[in-house]
């Protein structure tokens, strides 16, 4: 996962810190703590809840797994970016979907001046570990090395506090909410119904966790259709988008590697994609790669 001692240099990443951490190791960021852990939870509690709270890939990693990651690792720190890719794309094609591989994938892309392919990853790191902040530092960082740069909305700070919470959480962690306050709202009507001398406090307890029930499930549902749409990058210089399928339609505008974009429709090889901004138009699908 993350190896502390080892940094890449401060050409990338934070300006005060140089960049984030150069890789992650299992054997430091799971530590002695992922270890009573897994040994508590996975052999004494029922095995669901493990994967739920660790992931079934961090749960279920092979030894050979971990050996490969780390050896991606050690090639990332010799300076040797290829050797590092091809170990970090071995491991996530034999099923480890790890947010940790992909966040040191991204940044041997980076270094490999792959920049597409490192935004690439550093979005599906991000997708696997919401709100991390090194994943989020390095995808910022990524971002501003763009040809195509959005212009950013300006936010008030209530704005942004309510994003943070929103990119914080996971699809899972919001359905857990979910059930939680549905089960609290239930034992507190319980308790309503059957200790009424304490109506005053069951009352306070059920506005709570009513508005964190409405709350969570909010998020759960627009996180969940924000996650239906398809995202991809742009992997190529440079990707011509048309006002329709086909390379005979009149060009509409140019998309640059690192872009990100929304896919709507599919059709005879050609990919109809939009924007931030709202500007959309067709492109060829083998200039991207989805998320």
């Amino acid at each position: 996962m993350r190896s502390g001692a080892v940094c890449a240099g401060a050409d990338f990443g934070r300006a005060d810190a140089g960049f984030v951490r150069a890789d992650r190791r299992f054997d430091r960021c799971a530590g002695a703590v992922y270890l009573v852990m897994r040994t508590v939870i996975v052999r004494l509690l029922y095995p669901v809840v493990a994967v739920a709270i660790l992931g079934v890939d961090a749960v279920f990693a092979s030894e050979a797994l971990v050996a490969l990651y780390n050896r991606g690792n050690e090639h990332y720190r010799a300076g040797d970016f290829d050797a590092a890719i091809s170990a970090y794309e071995r491991v996530i094609a034999q099923g480890l979907n790890n947010g940790e591989v992909y966040y040191n994938l991204g940044n041997a892309y980076f270094k490999n001046a792959q920049l597409g392919r490192a935004i690439l990853s550093y979005e599906r790191a991000l997708n696997l570990m919401p709100g991390d902040r090194d994943v989020l530092a390095n995808l910022q960082f990524a971002n501003a090395q763009k040809i195509d740069r959005e212009n950013e909305d300006e936010v008030n700070i209530l704005t942004r506090i309510l994003q943070a919470i929103f990119v914080f959480f996971t699809l899972d962690a919001l359905a857990v909410m979910v059930c939680v306050f549905v089960f609290s709202i239930g034992g507190v009507a319980m308790c309503w119904i059957f200790v009424p001398v304490r109506r005053l406090l069951w009352g306070g307890l059920l506005v709570v966790f009513v508005g964190g029930f409405l709350g969570s499930a909010a998020m759960l549902a627009f996180k969940a259709h924000q996650h239906s749409i398809p995202k991809a990058i742009i992997l190529v210089d440079e990707a011509i988008g048309r006002s329709g399928p086909g390379p005979g339609f009149l060009q509409v505008f140019a998309l640059h590697e690192g872009t990100k974009v929304e896919i709507e429709r599919v059709e005879d090889g050609w990919l109809l994609v939009r924007l931030r901004s709202g500007l959309g138009g067709w492109i060829e699908a083998r200039t991207l790669e989805r998320i």
